[in-house]
This record gives C-alpha cells, structure tokens and sequence, in this order.
C-alpha cells in the first residue's frame, strides 16, 4: 500500500520542480514589489514610513526566494509569513496587499489542489477583514482581494496545465517505447523464422548434394545451384524482415514448405486450398505454416506431414500435423512467435500430442 503513494509523491515532486524549472529563477516576478511604494505617489511619505516598507521588503524577499525551491507543506508557513506582512503594513500608506498576492501565488502551489484553492480563499479574506478592520475605503483594498483570487487561480490552472501537459508527453513516450519493443520483437520473429527456414533448407540441401557428388554428378550440381538460389531467397527475405515488408501469399509458402518437405525426405499431404484464404489472413498464416513445417522437418523426425487449408465464414484455420515423435521441442522463439503473431491478429494457436506425432491448428479471423 506504500509503494504506490510514494510513486504518486515522487511524480508530483518531479511535476513540481520541472514546473519550478519552467517558472525560472523567480526575480522577474520581485517587480510586482513596485506597489508597495505606489501610495507614495500622491502622499509623501514619512520616515517611519519608508523605514517599515524597507524592512518589510528586507524581511520578504528571503521568503520569496526560499519559496521558490520550497515543496508542499513548506509553502504554508512561506506564505503565512507573507501575509503577516501585509497585515502588519496595513495601517500604514503602502501597497500592503502586495505582500498578500505574493502570499495567494505562493499558497495555490500546493499539491493538494483543495487545500491550495481553500488557501487562496483564506487569505483574501483575511485581506480584506484587514482593509474592513482598519476602515480603509473598499477601492483602496479591494483591487488586492481581487488579485489575490485572480493570481492564485491562475497558479493553480497553470500549475494543473503543467501537470496534465507532462503526464500527455509521458504518455507519447511510453507510446514511442512501446512501439520500439514492438518493432524488436516482429523483426525478432521474422529474423528467427526466415533464417530458421533458409538455413534448414541449406543444409538438408547441402547434405543431399554431398551424398550425390560421386554417383550423379550433374544431379549434385543442382542441389548445390539450389543452394546458392536459397541462400538469395534468404538475404532478400532477410532484407524485408529488417524492412517490415516481409510476408508473402499463402499459396508460395504452401508450394515452398512442399519443396522444403520432399528436399527432407517427408510425405507431405495437402488438403484445401491456400488460394481461397484471403489475403490479410493468408499472410498471417503464411508466417506460422514456414515455422510450423520448419519445426516438422528439424525436431519431428517425420515421414509424413499433412497440411491443411479451410476458409469459413469469417474465419481462416491451417492445420499441420505430422507422425513424427510429437511435441519433442521446448517452446522457444518460434512457437512465441506463432502465438504472438496470431493473438495480435485475433487468432489463436493450439498444440495437440498425437500417438504418433504433433498437430498445430492456428485460426484467424478472415
């Protein structure tokens, strides 16, 4: 129950000093003080006079400027402080509720905004309960009351603008990070199924030429010439993965899991047809048939496979199961990567053991 309480303590700090940051310094605002000597335009003022306003600023400015920096409960005694001022100049010709607006301005910095505006309240009544105490005419304080309000509110909504500004650019940012583990994760995916497909191909190639080179020359040419084609089908499909552009029809990927599946020695066996399913679900299901058959030819120790296609009504599905020793690899990258790409389609991906071998059914919605 802590834990969250300090988070929301830490943010609200942070909020505030980034506030404090985009105020400044603060001295800009110590040019409002030019009213406390206003009177002194049409009233020449005395020496006990003008000795109260140089203390009273003498005594202001270290608590302007401590509140500056100054967080939450600290404000209230700031801003007590300079209230009293102005209450204790008030008898005297001065701009005495300068103080007090410094004193709304420094009390609706408050974190708890009910406490801020119940601050602000409290204090332009204590300003004019002073003017009213000491019978001064209402145009001489009531412009005081009326800033107070005015400069405390606008505090207070530009402190909540602030706040609600930073916690939208929090948001982008936690949009922009998510997309770039998104964008790690898919080409992680399509890096692990396209090179996974290549390099099986390769090598069952690789080894089938290794095996001809001596009995059927020309026959081992191929193979190898086969090679050489897969290993540019893979660089260009390496390039479209980095790109975002991978991702080919269903029915090349049905015709090339074929030829994967003969080049392994293992009976494939294709029912429906990949040509019906449309495209967008086609493409995902594209990607998870390349992994589904890479798997078959690597782990399953396979002789048949059989895949097949179905399109319903508002709904695509690709079976593939084999005869093989069933479920003998641990989930890794790619079976992650099935589900991922599925759920993030709507779809779904169940793995079933077999007496022998595996069946994958991956569903999307079409």
């Amino acid at each position: 129950m802590t834990a969250p309480l300090e988070i929301r303590e830490g943010n609200a700090m942070q909020t505030e000093m980034s506030y404090q940051r985009m105020r400044g310094n603060g001295w800009p605002w110590l040019a409002y003080l030019i009213f406390v000597p206003f009177p002194w335009l049409w009233a020449k003022p005395d020496a006990t006079t003008v000795l109260v306003a140089v203390v009273a600023i003498a005594v202001f400015l270290p608590l302007y400027l401590v509140s500056i920096r100054a967080q939450a409960r600290a404000l209230i005694p700031i801003a007590l402080g300079m209230l009293g001022l102005g209450i204790a100049t008030a008898p005297l010709p001065l701009g005495w509720t300068t103080f007090c607006i410094y004193a709304g301005v420094t009390v609706a910095r408050l974190r708890n905004r009910r406490h801020a505006g119940m601050g602000i309240a409290a204090i332009a009544a204590a300003t004019a309960a002073t003017g009213l105490a000491w019978q001064q005419p209402i145009l001489w304080f009531a412009p005081g009351v009326l800033f107070v309000v005015m400069s405390g509110v606008g505090t207070l909504s530009s402190l909540a603008f602030f706040e609600r500004t930073q916690a939208l650019l929090a948001s982008q940012e936690e949009v922009r990070r998510l997309a770039g583990t998104a964008e790690r994760e898919r080409i992680t995916r399509d890096l692990h199924d396209v090179v996974g497909r290549t390099l099986t191909l390769i090598a069952l190639k690789a080894d089938l030429a290794g095996r001809l080179v001596e009995r059927d020359a020309a026959a081992a040419r191929a193979e190898l010439e086969a090679i050489a084609t897969a290993a540019r089908s893979g660089l260009a499909e390496v390039r479209a993965a980095l790109s975002g552009q991978l991702g080919g029809s269903l029915a090349t990927e049905a015709a090339a899991s074929l030829a994967a599946l003969e080049t392994a020695g293992i009976e494939p066996i294709v029912t429906g047809d990949p040509a019906a399913v449309p495209a967008d679900a086609g493409a995902i299901l594209a990607m998870t048939l390349r992994e589904a058959v890479t798997n078959v030819i690597r782990h399953a120790g396979a002789r048949r496979c059989s895949i097949d296609f179905e399109a319903g009504p508002g709904n695509a599905r690709l079976v593939v199961e084999d005869d093989g020793v069933g479920l003998s690899f641990r989930e890794g990258n790619g079976l992650r990567g099935m589900r991922q790409r599925l759920a993030a389609a709507g779809g779904r991906l169940e793995l079933l053991t077999l007496q022998p071998g595996t069946r994958l059914e991956a569903s999307v919605p079409a």
